[in-house]
């Protein structure tokens, strides 16, 4: 995945990315279609730095510890590792419906769309979850009556888990009635957007293939895949088939959007900043989405000031956003020398989230650059009370701590942030800090 920053406070954290494609069919010539919007949906598009690989503890006498590596796995895109995990798992619980939908969810996530099918059709269909993806089954296997109804029924049940999921493919459904006349790969277009809002992104990736193949210049399915790449971390295919949606339509801000965040994965740092202003220019919204993201990249290309200017910018529109006030205060620490706004930004993020442990860490932070260090010990403790798991928190004290010489105590304190941290930035950054001090001592 692509190394936006490996530094210990700035992770990147995807931002709520709003869909809202305003899918058309596909227009006969001399037709005349007027637009709808349909619903929008919050979705992230997953962001990750690269992590230390550390492999959980695995009972492979247990049931529950098989199942947990397999949702590891599928989180990480293994998804053949996954269905490994998950046969092994069964073979303990063989009477397992939950650990027989994971299965199922690693064929699907392979696209084996048969094996999905096979499996889940010899379960019990009067459970909730049977009873959900059968419904996707149904739509992938070009059944939408059949899908309709199933996804009717559950989004009309209070309490069904998979209730919000299958108001996505209701919406999409309701969407298509619309048009008297719709042709058939505009639904099967609607259902591969639905699969993307309820998170089945590899599903729904056969769906918009067969609508391409039908329409190459269907520029909606073409966005659609892009997305669907992004959140699959096949980054290349993203920017491919958004390339593909730009041609069809070069004004588009999604299409923009989306291409310029695969451009970011792929590390084309120049593309990514020129379609994500682009985007911008064409009315994206929201625009704090873009900016932040800029701020990212152009710390990428050194444009410190830049990157600054544009994280206060987004926080003046959202000041609660804690992980954007670490990344400011981390620029003005780190880059540009400027403590004094750090510890201002540091002292705004705790008076908008005072009960947070984070905005207690970044005044402890924003302190310790000032060689403050009594006052931040004070504030990353109090840190730690709210919060004792807090990673950030015991690695600044570790380095308050070393930078007193109090050797034995800053190595306690990277430990212990080395262990919270579970192979992420911190955890890297501990292990550094304390494999120096053995060098040293």
């Amino acid at each position: 995945m692509n190394k936006f920053l490996t530094t210990l406070w700035i992770i990147i954290i995807a931002g709520s990315v709003v869909i809202g494609f305003g899918l058309l069919q596909p227009k006969k010539a001399g037709e005349i279609i007027d637009t709808t919007t349909t619903p929008t949906q919050e979705k992230t598009v997953q962001e990750q730095i690269p992590e230390i690989s550390i492999q959980p503890e695995v009972n492979e006498n247990s049931p529950s510890s098989l199942t947990k590596l397999g949702d590891k796995y599928l989180a990480e895109h293994k998804p053949k590792d996954a269905q490994e995990a998950y046969l092994k798992a069964e073979k303990l619980d063989p009477s397992s419906t939950t650990i027989k939908l994971k299965i199922a969810q690693s064929y699907l996530d392979q696209r084996n769309l048969n094996a999905a099918k096979t499996l889940i059709w010899q379960l019990n269909k009067e459970d909730p979850s049977v009873k959900y993806y059968t419904g996707i089954i149904l739509s992938l296997f070009k059944d939408p009556e059949g899908a309709k109804k199933i996804f009717t029924e559950i989004a009309a049940k209070d309490g069904d888990p998979n209730r919000s999921n299958a108001q996505n493919f209701v919406d999409a459904f309701t969407t298509f009635s619309y048009y008297k006349e719709g042709e058939q790969i505009f639904l099967e277009t609607l259902l591969g957007k639905a699969m993307t809002e309820s998170e089945q992104y590899e599903a729904a990736i056969p769906l918009l293939y067969d609508v391409i193949n039908q329409k190459n210049d269907y520029r909606d399915a073409w966005i659609i895949l892009g997305y669907a790449y992004l959140n699959t971390a096949k980054y290349q295919d993203a920017t491919d088939a958004l390339i593909q949606a730009l041609k069809l339509d070069n004004e588009k801000p999604e299409t923009l959007f989306f291409l310029g965040i695969s451009y970011s994965f792929i590390k084309d740092t120049d593309k990514a900043i020129f379609y994500l202003e682009k985007a911008k220019s064409y009315g994206f919204m929201p625009k704090e989405e873009i900016d932040s993201r800029l701020g990212d990249l152009y710390i990428l290309q050194g444009e410190y000031k830049k990157s600054a200017m544009l994280y206060e910018k987004v926080l003046a529109s959202a000041p609660k956003n804690l992980s954007l006030y670490t990344k400011a205060i981390w620029v003005n620490i780190e880059k540009l020398n400027d403590t004094n706004k750090a510890l201002i930004l540091a002292k705004k993020a705790l008076q908008e989230r005072p009960s947070e442990a984070a905005s207690f860490n970044l005044v402890g932070w924003a302190l310790s650059s000032k060689g403050n260090m009594e006052d931040a010990k004070a504030y990353l403790g109090k840190a730690i009370e709210l919060n004792p798991k807090l990673d950030a928190a015991y690695l600044n004290l570790g380095q308050i701590y070393e930078k007193e010489n109090k050797i034995s105590l800053a190595k306690d304190y990277y430990t212990k942030a080395y262990s919270l941290g579970q192979g992420n930035s911190v955890a890297r950054l501990a292990a550094k800090k304390y494999q120096a001090i053995l060098k040293i001592n």
